[in-house]
Parts: C-alpha cells; sequence; structure tokens
C-alpha cells in the first residue's frame, strides 16, 4: 500500500473510499461540480499505471491487494479517518451513481440513525439479490441483508468490522452477517430506495475471481464458515419495515407486499425472470409467516472465529444464557495477531489483483 503525501483532513462529515482500476466510473460521481458534496472522495487503487488519472479529494492510495484487506490496511494506517468522518462509504468501481445521490444517501442516514445503509439498484443493472433491487413509493427498507457492493457504515462501526475484513480477504459471507453484528439491529440497516445505482458490469467477470481459480480459492467455503459460527443465523433475506416517500411509516406486512408487487412487475424484463417472480412469491409468503420478525444480533458459537474476535454476542458456556463478548474483544484480537491462528494466506502468496 503506498500512500502518496499523508492524510490531510477536510471539513466534510463523510467520506467515499473507492476501490477503483483503469476502468473506473468513479468521475462520473464527481462530475457535477454545480452541486454541492457532503462528502470526500478518496480512491484506493488497484491500477498499475501510476500515470493515469485518478481524481479525488484526498491522497490517492496504491494497493494491490483485494478490495476487504485492503481497506483494513488503509486504515490501520490512517486510523483518523475514522475520527474525522461519520460515515464511510465503501463502493465498487463499476457503479454509475450521481453526487447529489451519494450525498442524499449520507443525509439519509443520519436523518433515520442508521448504522448501515446502501442505494438500491436500479432494474438495469446486474444483479445478484433482488431484495436490494429499487421498490417505487419508498424512501427506504429495513433489511438483515446489505450488498458489499456500495454499503455506507457508520465509522464506529465500521472500527469493529475491521478484523474480519482483514482475515476474510475474498469478502464472500460478510454481508451475509455484518448487519447482525451489532448491538440491537433491528431498524439500523436499510437499502435506500430514494438513491438509486446502476451495476454495469457483469456478475463474477472481474480478474479476481480468474485469480481465485487460479490458486484454488473457494469463496462459497468463506460464505459457510462465516454463517456456520453462528448459532442464529436466520439464512434468509428479509426486509421488514420502512419509509414511504411520503413520509409514512410502514410495517413488515404493507413493506413485503409492496416489494412483492414491485417484483412481480418488473420480472419479465429482468435478466433471470422465474429467480425474481419466485422471491416475489417468498416476500407474500413471508408477510403472512414472518409478521413481528426483527433481526437479532447474532451470537457466536463457542470457539468459533468471530467469537475469539468478539463480533456479536458469543455463546456462554451455559446453555440457557448469552454474554456480551466486546469488553474482551481487543485483547483477543491481539492474541490471534500474535499467535498467528487465523491469520490467511498472504496476498503476496495469492498473486491477487484488485
Amino acid at each position: 500500500m503506498k500512500n502518496e503525501e499523508g492524510f490531510q483532513s477536510g471539513k466534510r462529515r463523510f467520506l467515499v473510499l473507492a476501490r477503483v482500476g483503469e476502468d473506473s466510473f468513479h468521475r462520473e460521481w464527481i462530475g457535477d461540480d454545480t452541486t454541492p458534496r457532503n462528502w470526500d472522495l478518496q480512491l484506493n487503487v488497484y491500477a498499475k499505471d501510476h500515470s493515469l488519472s485518478f481524481d479525488g479529494d484526498l491522497p490517492t492510495v496504491f494497493d494491490y491487494g483485494t478490495k476487504w484487506d485492503s481497506i483494513a490496511r488503509h486504515f490501520k494506517a490512517n486510523p483518523e479517518l475514522l475520527d474525522h468522518y461519520d460515515y464511510i462509504m465503501l463502493p465498487d468501481d463499476d457503479l454509475r451513481m450521481k453526487s447529489a445521490d451519494i450525498s442524499r444517501l449520507f443525509d439519509i442516514a443520519v436523518e433515520h440513525d442508521l448504522t448501515m445503509a446502501q442505494p438500491a439498484m436500479t432494474h438495469d443493472s446486474y444483479v445478484s439479490h433482488e431484495i436490494v433491487l429499487r421498490v417505487p413509493g419508498f424512501r427506504l427498507r429495513y433489511s438483515n441483508f446489505l450488498e458489499s457492493m456500495a454499503c455506507c457504515i457508520k465509522s464506529s462501526y465500521l472500527r469493529t468490522l475491521l478484523p474480519m475484513f482483514e482475515r476474510h480477504f475474498t469478502g464472500w459471507g460478510t454481508d451475509l452477517i455484518w448487519t447482525m453484528l451489532m448491538e440491537d439491529p433491528a431498524f439500523r440497516a436499510a437499502i435506500v430506495d430514494e438513491v438509486p445505482m446502476v451495476h454495469v458490469r457483469p456478475l463474477y467477470s472481474g480478474p479476481i475471481y480468474a485469480s481465485f481459480a487460479k490458486d484454488g480459492i473457494d469463496p462459497r467455503q468463506e460464505v459457510r464458515f462465516l454463517t456456520g459460527c453462528f448459532d442464529n443465523y436466520p439464512k434468509f433475506k428479509h426486509v421488514y419495515g420502512g419509509w414511504l416517500t411520503n413520509g409514512r411509516r410502514v410495517g413488515d406486512f404493507e413493506t413485503r407486499i409492496r416489494n412483492a408487487i414491485a417484483l412481480l412487475r418488473i420480472a419479465p424484463g429482468m435478466q433471470h425472470p422465474g429467480r425474481t417472480a419466485f422471491k416475489s412469491l417468498w416476500l407474500v409468503v413471508w408477510a403472512f409467516t414472518k409478521a413481528g420478525y426483527r433481526p437479532e444480533q447474532l451470537r457466536a458459537i463457542a470457539g468459533t472465529e468471530m467469537a475469539l474476535l468478539g463480533l456479536g454476542k458469543r455463546a456462554s458456556v451455559e446453555a440457557d444464557s448469552v454474554s456480551d463478548a466486546s469488553a474482551t474483544r481487543d485483547p483477543i484480537i491481539s492474541g490471534l495477531e500474535e499467535s498467528g491462528m487465523v491469520t490467511p494466506p498472504t496476498l503476496q502468496s495469492l498473486n491477487l489483483p484488485g
């Protein structure tokens, strides 16, 4: 990792730290200089050609690891960023967004006191999870799942997640659990439908996936490993309430029915129409069978890596009680770093591009 100048503090409250290469769309995000921004842009670059122009408000950083371990290294080298900015957004470089929309995302996160938020995906995007598709009429929908593609995270919570990013460099599986590692996670994470983004590149097409195959790495094992660390992992992606654009708050039933209708309407034009319609059906079923659902903090099974890192709650030795492991997190992490118990293979040995 190379930081060309060192951190220079700005006056804005929010930071967009973008992982970018030669074909990045980040220039569109800052293309409108007539609209004031409430966020600074810093680029974490995996492009090998340093002669390319990389525009940002803070010094450009060059790091040739993967997204998540590079982010962990960046904040380890620049911890003052976490103190200076209230929220930090971590977008990929294959997203089309507008400057004003990104500012609006931060404003909504503050207004609704969210710990995590993400823009909703437009219907013409390449989509992995239909739950994040934009639903007309909503400002936001509360969800137990947010994708890793462009998540906005409160800085204090991001600090808690960094040890996980450092050890799980593929990024797979972390977005299945990160909304539920916080204390009292209900109504703290949301898909913001008022703010759209377009994902423009086909799924699983980047050079990182070729490197996984070359080095015999199966990211799906990361998913199984991370979700298997908890005894109350919910397995399904739920929306359970939201706010409409007219300012009315709605509950889980109405949110799911509206979401189901929206998916059913767009299903014929989607890349996977059957899958989209099937998700719509499940939302209708859950509207009746999951009434009152609220995400709860995940409980890490004793002896698992997440328990050792102190993420979520740690299951007590006594079967009928649960204890908060946050107080023991720092000494546990120090011990793990010294012993190397959960250190992943080095990026140099894997030769992974960004």
